[in-house]
């Protein structure tokens, strides 16, 4: 794994920070800590640190940073809640000043605010760079903000489907950002969930068309967006959309493409993010992982260590102990209570986003949901083998085309956990959430409580927004 070391540079009149890979060995401050926004634009090597600073803005210790993934689990059935994380999974004490909730949306917002920034002040400079450069730079900020709204519609607005023209209230879509906070411009209101998929598409559209294929080393071509993260985005996105052709095409083309491949043993993906199995993640150097609060390595960590999230015995019952590696290479019993060991070490430097395991997971659905009536597609059938063979799963048996479905959606659970997938995909599909842990009846799809609140804070600086129902 090549190592990089980022270092941050305060650029005062446009108010974000911008990093840039250096040394090997050390971690360096640049003499300078403070400059124009027209210098950071300047020139080549300038426009490359401001660009690297999105990928430090992503890290947002209460979003990208590992947080978001543990709110989607605790909102779901394979982590055990923890109040440490506010009201999060408690769904019917959540309020709209739980602080918790407040802290994730406005890291949201503050990571797509520097995406817009960069945009919009690298596009009068991008003379000053090569064409291909240009094209990565446009191509890796509308990455970044798609994959921000992705999580930020998908937690507080119910599911595209929820109505049939999917005008229902989505989250405000901020497009520019504004160097006078107090100007009215800010006060946006809450787009529409179609509008917000529409731009989420569009930008994810443009970024495949521009991003490069690979990158030369394998760190930056997992921590830095490619074609191919563009392309397994909008494979998730079309499949949230129901729009299961174009899910199966976008799985191909990164499929296809020989740059991804299953690794032979499943805790390789784990202990080295940085394998062809991995196709992005949110890294971080050793100078700026998150703090003993954030880290997905001490929240999922295995006690005496932090170990907030400890597994539910549901998630435990959905494997053949036996034999599956997911059980046991990536859980570990302590103290009668069974612990992910996806994170280990207290310092995780990754946060896994999209991987090839997931691709395929989405073909198989994509195939399966478009079969004839009553037809088992056998290449669906084929490809869940595979994702389940890695860890010896077992022989699947299915004998209608909704036993695939259901096995399908039962191997992502399986797979995927812990990665921030289960509460989205049960919101997906129009699951009733069951009694568990702190939540004392079942919350059935739809109900107003599947949303988060927008903050209290939020709505009181901005009249425009609406809050959600129940709130």
């Amino acid at each position: 794994m090549k190592l990089i070391k980022l270092f941050n540079i305060l650029v005062v009149a446009a108010g974000f920070s911008a990093v840039t890979s250096c040394t090997k060995k050390d971690l360096f401050t640049e003499p300078t800590n403070a400059i124009s926004d027209v210098d950071a634009y300047s020139n080549a090597s300038r426009i490359d640190k401001s660009a690297v600073g999105m990928y430090d803005a992503l890290q947002n210790a209460n979003f990208f940073g590992g947080r978001i993934l543990v709110y989607v689990d605790q909102r779901g059935l394979d982590a055990n809640q923890n109040s440490f994380f506010g009201s999060m999974g408690a769904y019917t004490t959540l309020n709209a000043n739980d602080a918790t909730v407040a802290s994730a949306y406005q890291g949201g917002y503050r990571t797509i605010y520097t995406a817009n920034l960069f945009y919009q002040s690298f596009l009068p400079n991008q003379s000053l760079v090569p064409v291909a450069k240009a094209n990565q730079y446009i191509g890796e900020s509308k990455f970044i903000r798609a994959l921000c709204y992705f999580y930020l519609v998908n937690l507080w607005a119910q599911p595209y489907g929820y109505t049939a023209d999917n005008s229902h209230l989505g989250v405000p879509l901020v497009l520019t950002a504004a160097t006078d906070p107090f100007a009215p411009s800010n006060n946006l209101p809450r787009a529409t969930v179609k509008q917000v998929y529409d731009q989420m598409e569009a930008d994810l559209l443009d970024a495949e068309a521009k991003l490069p294929a690979s990158y030369p080393d394998a760190f930056t071509q997992v921590a830095r967006a490619t074609q191919g993260s563009a392309r397994a985005l909008l494979a998730r996105l079309y499949l949230y959309k129901g729009d299961y052709a174009k899910a199966k095409t976008y799985a191909d083309l990164v499929i296809n493409s020989g740059k991804y491949a299953l690794q032979p043993n499943i805790t390789s993906v784990f202990n080295t993010y940085t394998t062809n199995e991995s196709i992005f993640s949110v890294a971080m150097s050793g100078g700026d992982n998150p703090n003993t609060n954030n880290s997905l390595g001490q929240h999922y960590g295995i006690n005496p260590g932090r170990g907030d999230v400890n597994i539910t015995s549901d998630y435990i019952s959905l494997m053949n102990t036996a034999v599956d590696k997911r059980y046991l290479s990536l859980t570990k019993l302590y103290s009668g209570t069974n612990w992910s060991l996806k994170y280990p070490g207290l310092t995780v430097d990754y946060v896994p986003v999209v991987r090839y395991a997931e691709v395929l997971l989405i073909k198989a659905e994509a195939l399966a949901r478009t079969a004839a009536a009553g037809v088992v597609d056998p290449t669906a059938l084929a490809l869940v083998q595979q994702v389940r063979d890695r860890s010896s799963g077992g022989l699947l048996a299915v004998a209608t085309q909704q036993d695939l479905i259901n096995a399908i959606l039962k191997e992502k659970r399986i797979e995927l956990a812990f990665e921030g997938h289960n509460y989205l995909d049960m919101q997906r599909t129009k699951q009733d959430l069951p009694a568990h842990g702190f939540v004392t009846t079942v919350i059935k799809y739809g109900d107003n409580l599947r949303v988060l609140p927008i903050p209290t804070y939020d709505i009181q600086k901005n009249s425009n927004l609406v809050q959600n129902p129940g709130y």
